[in-house]
């Protein structure tokens, strides 16, 4: 078996989402390093955002169904 890593980008609508954030942004000036590190940025941010998303709509179908 090879070890061969078949994984796409974007592997999930997180990192499309952060990718697109990027590109729409003014990059005039920026050094790659700076591009990774808004894109990364932007990322957790989207990441966390989801995650807090998805602890309210589950708190709130808690307490609905009570």
């Amino acid at each position: 078996m090879s070890d061969t890593n078949l994984r796409t980008f974007p592997c999930d609508e997180r990192e499309a989402l952060a990718m697109l954030y990027v590109q729409n942004q003014d990059l005039t000036g920026l050094t790659p390093e700076e591009i990774y590190d808004k894109y990364c940025d932007t990322y957790e941010k989207i990441k966390n955002h989801a995650r807090e998303q998805y602890k309210a709509k589950k708190l709130a179908r808690r307490s609905t169904s009570i």
